[in-house]
């Protein structure tokens, strides 16, 4: 007998697209309220200045980016139980008690905790290294520090959370909970840096504070909510870790890592590269990057819906289904960034002022690069959103090594050091940096999209199943 104490599933014809919407809807929600944090501190910085926004902005990249690195490693977790409940589908029986997986999970976001800290204790040598400007070295150590108390709750809880919540068809709790981590988080900050409602004006210090609270806040709360859900409770309690699902979850996270990890540099090393060049090259990367990063989340969230179906599917034994779970994934992210294009390339200069008082003295150099990198990122969204459905579909295909090398293999020469050789010596500064980064999203998307299609292919010729437009 099902487990009808679980979510319906969707039928195998005719309702993918809903099917993932269902999905990628509130993880959408959910991403871009954290992505709305990034925003709000941007802007909230952006008024204390350039040095402020460029510390605070570039600090706050590094420290999310590198736990968010660390936080894919967790990400076979969800590809175990999305296909645990495909077998359940097929078998027409009660899912598996997974409390085995949940809980290797989070010993094994415990343990990732140790490496991000010996990453960013030591901030202040990384960005002497990269001949950050003093101000920013000593102003983002600083920073730095306090932020890593924001580090158990966002990784090991909320990071942990959003990862199997969706693979259990529980994402909506993070509809639920997300939009107000956003509002609490823009209360705090604006507090706390201003000195609002009888708080301290702390200034920079404030933003960093405001994360950690509401980091703290908003993990205790989803995990509360998470624990009074009758069908996932079972699933949630702390067990004895299952060696043989922690073995699988290194094989498909630590490859997803590198991916991610790859990616994830390529920006940070673009970052670091604009710090280099001033404050004005600096704050106008950040800008770009926040407003590029939140458009990005739509996609991301598509990308974790169709990895979700195409890992269940592929469980219960039906390739015909997980293919048309791709192609719907494709036209709704063709949808999403074809609109993002149209925004960025018509009102750059617009969107630059949101971020910028235009009466400060260094507006008049910051909104015309800004506004210059925003278009070059209008013209890179689709092929960005290509690469990560693509992405999404693989890893629930059980393929995560290949995709890895080849995002390290066009992110590293392409990316980076093509991007590095335009800014410095073909004299483009942070438009050079940025046209680096759209080649190696374009390469990156055509070579994702032949590999899918392949193993799409020998998944559908091997299998006993229906045709893929039964």
């Amino acid at each position: 007998m099902a487990d009808n104490s679980l979510p319906s599933e969707a039928p195998p014809r005719g309702l993918h697209l809903r099917a993932l919407i269902r999905i990628a809807a509130p993880l959408s929600f959910s991403q871009l309220s954290e992505m709305a944090m990034n925003v709000t501190d941007t802007v909230l910085l952006g008024g204390l200045g350039a040095t402020a926004l460029a510390v605070g902005g570039m600090t706050t990249n590094l420290f999310f980016c590198t736990f968010i690195t660390f936080q894919a490693a967790l990400g076979g977790a969800s590809i175990l139980i999305a296909r645990a409940r495909g077998r359940a589908y097929s078998a027409g029986r009660d899912l598996e008690d997974l409390s085995g997986i949940v809980t290797s999970g989070v010993v094994l976001a415990l343990l990732l905790c140790l490496p991000v800290l010996a990453i960013l204790l030591p901030v202040g040598p990384l960005l002497s290294f990269f001949d950050e400007p003093a101000f920013i070295v000593s102003q983002g150590s600083r920073f730095m520090h306090l932020l890593l108390w924001a580090l158990v709750p966002n990784l090991v809880i909320i990071g942990l959370l959003r990862i199997v919540l969706p693979a259990f068809g529980a994402e909506r709790l993070l509809l639920w909970t997300m939009p107000g981590m956003a509002v609490l988080n823009g209360v705090l900050n604006a507090s706390l840096i201003h000195g609002h409602f009888g708080l301290p004006a702390l200034g920079l210090w404030g933003s960093a504070s405001a994360t950690i609270v509401t980091g703290w806040s908003v993990a205790l709360l989803l995990l509360v909510l998470a624990k009074r859900q009758a069908h996932l409770r079972p699933h949630l309690r702390l067990t004895r870790p299952d060696p043989a699902a922690i073995r699988e979850m290194l094989r498909l996270g630590l490859p997803m890592m590198g991916a991610t990890g790859a990616e994830l540099l390529a920006f940070q090393m673009t970052g670091l590269h604009a710090g280099a060049l001033g404050a004005v090259a600096s704050a106008s990367h950040q800008i770009a990057l926040s407003v590029t990063s939140t458009a990005f989340m739509i996609s991301l969230a598509l990308s974790q819906a169709v990895n979700i179906r195409v890992a269940y599917w592929l469980g219960a034994g039906r390739p015909g289904a997980a293919t048309r779970s791709v192609l719907g994934a494709i036209l709704l992210v063709l949808c999403w960034t074809s609109f993002t294009a149209f925004i960025l390339l018509a009102y750059p200069e617009q969107i630059a002022r949101l971020y910028v008082d235009p009466a400060s003295h260094d507006a008049s150099a910051v909104i015309p690069l800004a506004a210059t990198l925003l278009r070059i990122a209008g013209l890179f969204q689709i092929l960005d959103g290509v690469q990560c459905v693509c992405s999404g579909a693989l890893r629930g295909c059980h393929d995560t090594f290949m995709p890895m090398v080849f995002m390290i293999a066009t992110y590293v020469p392409v990316a980076i050091f093509g991007g590095d050789w335009l800014a410095f010596h073909r004299g483009l500064g942070a438009v050079g940096l940025w046209v680096g980064l759209a080649s190696g999203l374009g390469l990156l998307s055509l070579i994702l999209s032949v590999r899918l299609f392949l193993i799409l292919r020998r998944e559908n010729r091997s299998a006993v199943a229906a045709p893929v437009f039964a």
